[in-house]
């Protein structure tokens, strides 16, 4: 019986750590048209809204965003354009 249980136990484990299996990358993107104090915040705005997106980090004109490995790097492009700039991907 105590076997049984540690299976069952383990296999419920297992099924539980599979977002954990998902992988992620790094897509690093080079923005155009940010030109104030406020264009950073949105930008990174924009880029977190994207599903799949876990963090998003802007530093001058490059953004450095993590995300899962479904997320296709033209729809970060698209969110940048949406924000009102334009973006690059630089890796």
């Amino acid at each position: 019986m105590k076997k049984q249980f540690a299976t069952l136990v383990g296999g419920c484990a297992l099924l539980l750590s599979i977002p954990a299996w998902a992988g992620e990358r790094t897509v690093d993107l080079k923005i155009d048209g940010m030109s104030c104090a406020m264009c950073a915040p949105v930008a990174k705005k924009a880029l977190k809204k994207v599903d799949g997106v876990t963090s998003a980090e802007i530093e001058g004109d490059r953004a450095t965003v993590v995300v899962e490995e479904k997320v296709k790097e033209t729809d970060l492009v698209k969110a940048i354009e949406r924000a009102g700039f334009t973006a690059t991907v630089v890796n």
